[in-house]
């Protein structure tokens, strides 16, 4: 009885193991629903909408997000620089209407 004990108790414990290591494997995969957004970093991306009071919608793909950032107005630019949960973090990207006349003085 004792052996069986000890058997049973060895198999649980190796199919919490896997189960527990499948999980963080998972938790540290770039596809992971929990990361999805951090694959967006970078990328400047246009808010149909505008940024209103600090926040704002864009569509990514088939999915809409919120965004957090510098008020902006509608069709203006802005580059994707972190993720808070479901939430995209932007900064307003520069505007280059006036420096082609600067650049030519």
């Amino acid at each position: 009885m004792a052996w069986f004990v000890v058997f049973a108790l060895s198999a649980f414990g190796l199919w919490y193991w896997r189960q527990y290591a499948v999980q963080q494997r998972d938790l540290e995969s770039a596809s992971s629903p929990q990361r999805m957004g951090e694959r967006f970093i970078g990328q400047i991306v246009t808010v149909p909408k505008g940024i209103e009071n600090g926040e704002g919608r864009v569509q990514l793909g088939p999915q809409k997000w919120s965004l957090r950032g510098p008020d902006v107005p509608a069709g203006g630019k802005v580059r994707i620089t972190g993720v808070d949960g479901r939430v995209l973090i932007v900064d307003r990207m520069p505007d280059r209407r006036g420096l082609g006349a600067r650049s030519q003085r």
